[in-house]
């Protein structure tokens, strides 16, 4: 027993020292790219609320200039390199030296004008000791910018699923109320045949006449409700609904 002890507390312990790694969320299936198809018509929906949406276009956009700026500091270091050549004036400005056959031309008289010109280089210290500093700045931003993207593509998956939910829930309830409409009519018109015959008191007749105005106002509310949850998710999409529908197929 005594052994079995030490084995459960050497098993836990290394459990417990097992490092626990999250999961990295792949954001491209939290929004499928545009090139690439999505499994069912609700991706489809996120996905062109994503393409859509002029405020997700600026978040690209935002990336896109962050780039630009971390490649630009990366050759900004160039900037501070200054070269300068100087030349001989003396060397350009020199007389012609003409030498005669037959002498020595060691005997003319000749000024050295060497070095023609001059080269010379030089860069700020500064340049070096700051340069990693600005560079890791243009990195983070641009870290920041992918960071927004996918926190938007996030934020846009779940508000986007939960307004087709909300279209798809009244869709039902509309077609719920419509049966419920549909057998106030009926009872309506049996009982008005019922109460013509004599056969049915003015109670039951007004009962089921107000059964059935209250079964068509059900439905004019659920049909008004299905209208604006359907504007709710076409105002992200870009689109009108049955045009999604069309596209997909």
């Amino acid at each position: 027993m005594q052994n079995l002890h030490k084995g459960l507390l050497v098993l836990l312990t290394f459990l417990i020292s097992i490092p626990c790694f999250s999961q990295k969320v792949d954001f491209d299936r939290v929004v499928t790219p545009s090139e690439m198809g999505t499994r069912n018509f609700n991706e489809y929906l996120v996905q062109l609320a994503w393409v859509n949406s002029p405020e997700n276009e600026a978040l690209d956009f935002e990336k896109n200039l962050r780039e630009f700026e971390f490649k630009a500091e990366k050759k900004d270091w160039m900037d501070d390199i200054r070269f300068s050549v100087n030349l001989n004036e003396n060397n350009l400005n020199r007389d012609t030296i003409f030498i005669i056959p037959g002498t020595d031309p060691s005997g003319v008289n000749q000024t050295n004008l060497f070095p023609i010109f001059n080269l010379n280089a030089s860069i700020s210290l500064g340049t070096f000791t700051n340069r990693k500093n600005k560079l890791g700045i243009a990195e983070q931003r641009v870290k920041i910018a992918e960071a927004n993207i996918n926190q938007k593509k996030l934020n846009v998956r779940m508000e986007m699923l939960k307004r087709y939910e909300n279209y798809l829930m009244f869709e039902e309830i509309l077609k719920t109320v419509i049966q419920a409409e549909e057998n106030a009519n009926q009872a309506l018109l049996l009982i008005t045949d019922l109460f013509k015959a004599d056969k049915a008191t003015f109670e039951e007749y007004n009962s089921a006449s107000t059964s059935y105005n209250t079964a068509v106002e059900k439905r004019i509310k659920a049909s008004t409700e299905l209208k604006i949850a359907q504007y709710l998710v076409e105002e992200m999409i870009g689109i009108s609904l049955d045009e999604a529908k069309r596209m997909r197929k």
